[in-house]
């Protein structure tokens, strides 16, 4: 596989909430990078002591396509620090520990949310 220079994507996380989305990863050329035999993974860290913040949760949702979902339980951005972070996500080739290709790299913005109640339920 190709050494490309990663993607750049900045990310705004609100803290309690569920955060998602898709990417396509391509290859210079415009063509899909295909992730099959490929395990993705990704960590957002503290910039001032590189501390890990969360692991994101990541699916391929379609491997030939390069098409991946990128998530975090709104437990995992409850737990977010508010301070300031960045984050990447690595593509490791399950057959060679050598083979490992950094996809994509941003920074984080936390956003505090105002509500700190969770549900509870009241009998009648």
């Amino acid at each position: 596989m190709a050494t490309e220079q990663a993607g750049t994507f900045d990310i705004v996380i609100e803290k309690r909430a569920t955060f998602s989305f898709e990417s396509t990863f391509t290859q210079a050329d415009g063509s899909p990078l295909d992730l099959t035999n490929r395990n993705i993974v990704g960590e957002i860290r503290r910039n001032f002591d590189n501390a890990l913040e969360a692991e994101f949760d990541i699916v391929v949702l379609n491997a030939t396509s390069g098409i991946v979902s990128i998530t975090l339980s709104k437990e995992k951005t409850a737990a977010l620090s508010d301070n300031a972070c960045r984050y990447d996500i690595f593509s490791d080739n399950i057959n060679s520990p050598f083979d490992s290709l950094k996809l994509l790299t941003g920074s984080v913005t936390i956003i505090k949310n105002i509500t700190t109640l969770t549900w509870a339920f009241k009998s009648l």
